[in-house]
């Protein structure tokens, strides 16, 4: 419990470090994709309107309204980082390259191709890929008819911005390595206090209950020997259900302390069908005089890898749970089941509870649970012996859920499948 806790506490507290770095670090590399697109926008924009030549004149316009406390003070030179060309198609569809620059890599040809599909589909504004890079353009027309298509660099106005998304990837995982490294030799100590008082509890649960014992087995022997003495009455008889309850009460409370302090179960492949039977046979009285309808449906030779000992226990917990909250002449199941798609068997304890529609089932594994806060019900609350099976389903990595469904409720337990014994197949 003491590691599960830690694990817990170690994944909370690296995912909200990684929660704090997505919404940080990627809101910066947004809002940066968003300026660099928006500065596309401009500059595409002003070359459009300027016969695709840019100077000192417009370079107030491209600069846009900039925050000096963001993007620091404005440089005049900025627009010469720009790369970008101007293809002009006359009225005779005669094609020509202006504004482009000396060291212009992009040859002739591949640019009239790329200007022919574009005029064929027609589409104002879009974008365009020459080699490696992405170039966003624009198609404007004059009165006599001559088109102008101008042609915008985009790859080297995002590349600060791709540069900084790769460095917040790289930067956020070694935050969360080194933060988690940090966080994994610290979590000891930091909840070493919990760890103490925890242990301190189970040691004096523990030490409680031996102690209770030998009151407990003197005051059952006391009303046994009242009895013995011709004075049995039905205050003698509620005594000793009064001790017997008592008894198992702190019973179980010892085994969950220990089983708290993970201690080790020898893990065998149980045949967790002949020991549902077996378990189901030893209710069957109790179902009887009660005068419920017990009934089973158990597919034969489902093996699964656990503790028998536990396992019975975990049997009996749901068993006795059944037949101490079914209703009435009402009907109480247990069916075992292979599920073949994911290789697990399916443990299912059922019993008609038609008090059970308004319970909040949440909180059925809860230690001490009991719907009736004033205490007043004469039924024993859910939660020690539900709490404890939880932990045993747990030790053997299984799941286990409660549902209410038609005045029933079920308790589903999935165990994984293990092979048959190689001994037991031979026989």
């Amino acid at each position: 419990m003491i590691q599960r806790f830690r694990w817990k506490f170690i994944g909370i507290s690296v995912t909200s470090l990684l929660i704090i770095l997505l919404v940080t670090i990627g809101n910066l590399v947004v809002l940066s994709f968003y300026r660099d697109n928006s500065e596309a926008n401009r500059v595409l924009d002003t070359l459009s309107q300027n016969n695709g030549n840019l100077g000192p004149r417009v370079s107030r316009e491209i600069n846009g309204k900039q925050s000096g406390l963001i993007d620091g003070k404005f440089n005049p030179e900025m627009l010469y980082q720009y790369r970008y060309f101007t293809v002009v198609i006359d009225k005779n569809n005669n094609l020509l390259v202006t504004n482009r620059p000396n060291n212009f890599t992009i040859e002739k040809k591949s640019i009239s191709e790329k200007t022919m599909k574009i005029l064929e589909k027609q589409p104002n504004r879009g974008t365009v890929r020459f080699d490696s890079n992405n170039y966003l353009y624009q198609i404007s027309k004059d009165n006599s008819g001559q088109t102008t298509i101008t042609f915008l660099n985009t790859s080297l106005i995002f590349a600060h911005s791709w540069t900084l998304l790769r460095l917040a990837i790289i930067l956020g995982i070694l935050a969360l390595l080194l933060f988690a490294t940090i966080l994994g030799l610290l979590s000891k100590k930091a909840i070493r206090p919990m760890v103490t008082a925890y242990k301190k509890q189970q040691q004096f649960i523990t030490n409680a209950g031996h102690e209770l014992k030998t009151p407990i087995a003197i005051i059952s022997a006391n009303t046994e020997m009242e009895e013995m003495l011709g004075n049995e009455s039905e205050w003698t008889k509620s005594t000793k259900e009064q001790t017997e309850r008592l008894t198992n009460l702190i019973n179980h409370l010892i085994s969950l302390a220990r089983m708290s302090e993970n201690v080790e179960m020898t893990v065998t492949d149980v045949d967790l069908s002949k020991l549902s039977a077996a378990v189901s046979h030893s209710f069957s009285s109790v179902m009887l005089q009660k005068k419920l309808n017990f009934t089973t449906d158990i597919d034969p030779e489902i093996y699964v890898h656990a503790e028998k000992n536990s396992l019975r226990e975990l049997l009996n917990i749901f068993l006795d749970n059944a037949q101490k909250y079914c209703d009435d002449n009402g009907k109480v199941n247990l069916s075992l089941h292979r599920n073949l798609l994911n290789n697990h068997a399916v443990l299912t304890i059922s019993n008609t509870y038609a008090e059970g529609k308004n319970v909040n089932y949440k909180n059925f594994f809860d230690r001490f649970y009991r719907e009736d806060e004033s205490h007043n019900n004469k039924k024993s609350g859910f939660g020690i012996g539900l709490s404890m099976a939880q932990d045993l389903v747990h030790a053997y990595k299984g799941k286990i859920k409660v549902n209410y469904h038609e005045d029933t409720i079920s308790f589903v337990i999935s165990l994984k499948l293990s092979k048959k014994p190689v001994e037991e197949n031979k026989n």
